[in-house]
């Protein structure tokens, strides 16, 4: 049978009868943007203005826009959804509202998504050198960089678009309501690979100018704004954004500023077009044990940075890199010192391409020891910027984490990914250097519209057989998927026992970590789409494992626990507790749940969902005992408390005579 390997969403998922195939899929829900939300106090706007010039390149990671700058925060700031970026940090628009959700009107007809909408700014005066009113012939310009879809699987629909619109002071509606005047617009149904085709280019850059008499007249006043809204529209039901976050577009640079004409279409600044890489050959993350006894094999040979002019002219700048032990204080182990060099502009050249800058060398190894966890500190340094607008995208920093995981992922989702259409097996490949012990497995789960993920699984650890999985070694067995809105929080399942890893049973020390399912819906486990690791996947939907396919690039977020079971300075994710009941078997169709011992004195919101043995929820009610399950057939279930306002749960096994 030929296999075509495609992305579908989840929530088209339940009900759809299709071939058994592993899945990518975009996530409905970003939990970074939730847990923000949660903490972020709102920032009111004044009623002072912001001056010129206004720039944004949103190289400080803040999740929310900056509030010294923005009035909302419905946008995404962040690093990894865009694909080559002339500077490092996005603001990605899509279909998740400032609380991480979907936004309760998203379909495939176009709706209201997110907006990025400036605070005042004073579009009248200028105050330096010195102060004055502004006019026609200072030529305000206001340009930015976009790009549709990023790294997201699909790109926004042909329904979709990206509108600019200004505001003019006092311009309101009867009710006082703000009116928006269209200045710019694009639509959607274009792919990220073609969109960069015609110049090699990922963003493409848009120059306004707000130099019209009319402009002057609607504009040039205290308290213009602008914005950029995003109209979704979600394919059909049969297309990969249906019900899920699509229609993604990014923004990068923003610039308004007098002085600039239809020619100035670029910035005297240096930047950092990409985050900071790992040096380990391998993984993102490993214990230090393991580095230690293959040190030299584990450790790139150079690396790859991203470096752009975004100048028209040739641009002197010096790039170092050191790296620091996390200690007090910090221990240097490394400097790297590229010299000084031109670099060429951007929008003509792309990324510096100069080896001692693109691809420093890694003439060290990070310094051996007992420690079982230990962080360094890599930062890449450009010389600074004259201007101190450009100075935040002047300098990366990685943390490389020695610790008790392996990891190929860099702890971001992107997306989420499993199979579909049957029940079957998926499992990712890891290789000890020495014979150790496994004590867990972390996995983030990608929060989805109703828990359809909520589903009993047995986490598996195989053996290899000729480079795919061999015998099942362990089973643990029973396993519920949990997430809270905590930023790419892993939740770990620990072993009751530890599992020794070695040569006997594990020729190579070669193993493998994933799970089972009996049920035919996709699993939805969070996927970083930046580092990708896709030889290392496989999955099993017809009693024979097949290797992931390179369409699916990624980093499935799974991480098999190696030797210790909680290092010094390594936080702990909970375990899922124990339920018991009273009676079980239960037959009379009341059954009374026991709190875990930690739970009986919250008074959080608590609710309970029974699960079937093929994994569906056939109750799903807030809790209070006894719980009545009257309605439930003969046979075994699964029951799960949920403490919705810790985000943790707990779990139990049922008998219904």
């Amino acid at each position: 049978m030929t296999k075509n390997i495609f992305t579908l969403l989840l929530i088209t998922l339940l009900g759809l009868s299709a071939a058994a195939q592993e899945e990518m899929i975009s996530p409905a829900f970003n939990p970074a943007v939730a847990r923000k939300y949660q903490e972020q106090k709102k920032v009111k706007s004044g009623t002072t203005s912001l001056t010129l010039p206004f720039y944004d390149d949103f190289s400080v990671n803040s999740v929310y826009p900056s509030p010294l700058r923005w009035f909302d925060n419905y946008a995404f700031i962040n690093t990894d959804f865009a694909k080559f970026p002339p500077t490092v940090g996005v603001a990605s628009l899509d279909v998740l509202d400032d609380k991480g959700a979907l936004y309760p009107g998203a379909g495939q007809y176009p709706f209201n998504a997110d907006n990025l909408t400036s605070l005042p700014i004073r579009l009248d005066s200028v105050f330096t050198p010195v102060k004055k009113a502004i006019s026609r012939k200072d030529s305000v310009y206001l340009s930015f960089y976009y790009q549709p879809q990023g790294r997201s699987i699909s790109p926004p629909s042909k329904k979709s678009s990206l509108i600019l619109e200004f505001h003019s002071p006092g311009d309101n509606d009867s009710l006082g309501v703000p009116l928006w005047n269209q200045i710019w617009s694009t639509a959607g149904g274009i792919q990220v690979d073609t969109f960069a085709r015609p110049n090699n280019r990922y963003f493409r850059q848009v120059l306004i100018p707000i130099t019209k008499v009319l402009d002057s007249t609607l504009y040039y006043k205290n308290g213009f704004q602008f914005r950029f809204r995003n109209i979704g529209a979600l394919s059909g039901n049969s297309q990969p954004d249906w019900r899920s976050n699509g229609s993604l577009w990014n923004i990068d640079v923003v610039s308004l500023n007098t002085g600039r004409n239809i020619h100035d279409t670029l910035i005297q600044d240096v930047a950092f077009g990409d985050i900071a890489p790992s040096m380990l050959r391998n993984y993102q993350s490993m214990p230090l044990k393991q580095y230690r006894n293959n040190f030299i094999n584990e450790m790139k040979e150079t690396l790859d940075i991203k470096i752009a002019n975004l100048y028209n002219l040739d641009q002197n700048i010096t790039y170092k890199y050191n790296v620091r032990k996390n200690s007090l204080p910090p221990t240097a182990a490394y400097n790297y010192d590229g010299g000084s060099f031109k670099i060429r502009p951007y929008a003509t050249y792309g990324y510096c391409d100069y080896l001692p800058f693109a691809h420093p060398a890694v003439n060290f190894f990070f310094p051996t020891s007992n420690e079982e966890s230990v962080v360094f500190h890599i930062t890449h340094i450009l010389s600074p910027d004259i201007n101190p607008l450009y100075r935040p995208n002047d300098s990366i920093q990685f943390q490389q984490v020695f610790s008790n995981y392996y990891a190929y992922d860099n702890g971001s989702s992107e997306a989420g990914i499993g199979i579909n259409g049957a029940s079957g097996y998926y499992a990712v490949q890891f290789k000890l250097n020495v014979a150790d012990t496994m004590r867990g497995i972390q996995i983030y789960f990608n929060p989805v519209v109703g828990n359809v993920n909520q589903k009993v699984i047995d986490l598996i650890v195989w053996n290899d057989a000729y480079g795919m999985p061999g015998q099942q070694i362990r089973v643990l067995n029973d396993a519920i998927p949990i997430y809270t809105n905590q930023n790419n929080q892993f939740q770990t399942y620990w072993f009751e026992t530890p599992l020794v890893i070695n040569p006997l049973s594990f020729p190579s020390l070669i193993f493998y970590v994933g799970w089972g399912q009996t049920f035919v819906d996709n699993l939805n486990v969070g996927f970083d789409r930046y580092t990708d690791s896709h030889s290392k996947r496989f999955y099993n939907t017809t009693g024979n494992w097949e290797a992931s396919s390179e369409i699916n690039a990624g980093s499935l977020m799974m991480r098999p626990i190696i030797g210790s079971k909680n290092p010094t300075g390594i936080i702990e994710t909970p375990e899922i507790e124990k339920l018991s009941f009273t009676p079980n078997p239960v037959s009379d169709g009341r059954l009374v749940i026991h709190l875990p011992e930690s739970w009986k004195n919250s008074h959080n919101d608590l609710s309970v969902s029974i699960l079937s043995a093929t994994g569906s929820t056939v109750l799903s009610a807030s809790f209070s005992n006894p719980v009545d399950v009257t309605g439930l057939t003969p046979g075994f279930y699964m029951v799960v408390l949920t403490d919705k306002t810790k985000g943790q749960r707990a779990s139990g096994k049922l008998v219904i005579r």
